[in-house]
Parts: structure tokens; sequence; C-alpha cells
């Protein structure tokens, strides 16, 4: 049994997360490879990254990449070039030391025609810097679902920043690269993968998420996962599948949208949105606010 762990980098140090990882892994009697792949950062991150293979251990390797692929694309070209049997993907903003038992928990689990997620959380204190608050809020509030709760619905509830799946499984389907920026590219991949009879199981098996964004860059990712939403929908009526997404977020969209009501909630959204932005700009912006932002915003660009 070989694992590939894979790192697709942007505008990230992982220096420790690959340091934490090659401890973990070296412990164990897997054969392993740790797969480095930036995808264009700047400068700066390129030169510390690239001192993660300086010591020449032959378990890590390091490549860049010329231009920017985005999040599909690069994870798709590091499970072409991993040698192992199952592949480890794992954001490059995580953080590993805070779960020692990490890569047993997974190596222990893992197999073929099922993929483990491994979940993630967050620091149980405010940020200290204020303008990182509504992201925080947003994923201490949204995201942290237990294994249990995340069952009852293992595709949407499937966040790609670290799970366990075999290379052949993977290879059926692999990240749609339809999807280019942020969101949705993982709800869809973990329905085309159950569709293949490939299972999606969530575990207790944590990383923390250290990627905290300012409110601008959060705002502007809540966008660009609403246009993704809009193009997955698109996608899944041209192939005459059904559309994965169940939310909350999906079932007032549709409801807003029946012909008796869209004027009134084109009126709704145009007088709603300016508010809801100022709202969430404030030092304590509110997680409803952001609910009617995001569904204003679905309705603007619809």
């Amino acid at each position: 049994m070989t694992l590939s762990v894979l790192i697709p980098i942007y505008q990230e140090d992982v220096n420790a997360l690959v340091n934490e990882l090659f401890i973990q892994l070296s412990s164990s009697n897997i054969s392993f490879e740790i797969r480095c792949l930036d995808d264009h950062s700047d400068k700066k991150y390129r030169e510390l990254n690239s001192q993660v293979v300086q010591d020449k251990r032959i378990e890590i390797h390091y490549r860049e990449l010329g231009t920017n692929i985005g999040r599909s694309a690069i994870r798709n070209q590091l499970a072409a070039e991993a040698q192992g049997e199952f592949l480890w993907f794992l954001d490059c903003d995580a953080d590993a030391s805070v779960n020692a038992e990490l890569a047993k928990n997974f190596i222990d689990r893992m197999q073929k025609g099922e993929l483990l997620s491994g979940g993630r959380i967050y620091q149980k204190q405010p940020p200290a810097d204020a303008t990182k608050y509504l992201h925080w809020l947003w994923c201490s509030e949204r995201e942290l679902i237990d294994p249990v709760k995340r069952m009852s619905d293992p595709v949407n509830n499937f966040l790609s920043n670290n799970f366990v799946v075999h290379s052949e499984d993977f290879r059926q389907v692999q990240f749609d690269t339809t999807f280019s920026g942020y969101g949705y590219e993982d709800t869809f991949f973990a329905y085309e993968l159950l569709s293949k009879g490939v299972n999606i199981v969530h575990i207790h098996n944590p990383v923390e998420h250290t990627g905290l964004e300012s409110k601008d860059q959060f705002l502007l990712k809540i966008g660009q996962s609403l246009n993704n939403l809009i193009l997955l929908r698109q996608i899944c009526m041209q192939r005459g599948i059904a559309f994965p997404v169940k939310s909350k977020l999906v079932y007032w969209y549709q409801w807003f949208r029946r012909p008796m009501i869209y004027p009134f909630a084109w009126v709704f959204t145009l007088l709603l949105l300016p508010i809801c932005q100022w709202q969430l700009r404030q030092k304590r912006p509110s997680l409803f606010i952001l609910d009617l932002y995001r569904l204003t915003m679905l309705m603007k660009i619809s």
C-alpha cells in the first residue's frame, strides 16, 4: 500500500505543514510521497516553499507552475503526477500539528471504493485581526459539523480541504475544470464520485483551517461561489442530471424565482443588497445578514 500526499499551493508557506506530515508518515509502515505543486504564487512564497526539498528528502517533491491554472486543474495535475495507490488531498493553509493521529487515522481506514473526508476545525477564539472576524464567524458556525451530521448529507457536506481517495476511484471522475474559481467544485466532485459507486464517508480526523481572509476577500469568494452555483445548475441541466445542491439558499432562491413573485423579489434585491454590504463591513457582522447577502447576490447575478 502506497500513499501520495498532494498539496496544491497558492500564496501560503507550507514548510511547517510538510515537516509535520513527514514526521507523522515516517513513523508509519506505509510507503509515501509528499507532492507540492505551486499554482504561480508570488515570488516570496515560491522562495519559501522551495526550501521543502533543500534537505533532499527523497519522499518530498516540489514544483512550480508558470501560470495559474485554478483550484480544480491543479488537483487533477497533482493526481496525474502521483505514484501512490491512495491520494490524500490537503489544502496548503492546513495546520496538521493539531492532530497527532492525522496520518494514522487515514491509513488505518482507507480502502478502495470509499472516500474519507476528515473535516476541519477552527480556533475557538475570534482572530486578533478584526477584518477576519466575518470569515471566522461563518466557518465556526456553518462549517463546523460533526461527522454524524455530515453523513446525513455526505455530498453537500463534503469539503475538499482534507480527504483520502483511491487513485483509481479519483481518476474515474476528477475535478471538473469548468469550475475555475472558488466554490461547489467539491460538491460536484463528490456527487459524481457517489454516482460511480464510491461511498463518501465522513470521519473525525480534522486539520485546522488557518487561512482566514479579510471581509473583502471573503465576500469576493462568496461571489465566486455563487457564480459557480449558477454554473453547476447549468451543467446539470445540459447533462440531464439531478441538481445536487440542497440548501436553504437554493430553496429560497427557487421560491423567489417563481413568476408571480420574481418582480417583487427583484425590487427587494436592489433595496436590500447595499444595506447588507454595509452591515457586513461593520465590526460585528451578522450571519443572518450574510445569508440575506448571499440570496440577494444570487438573485442579482442569475
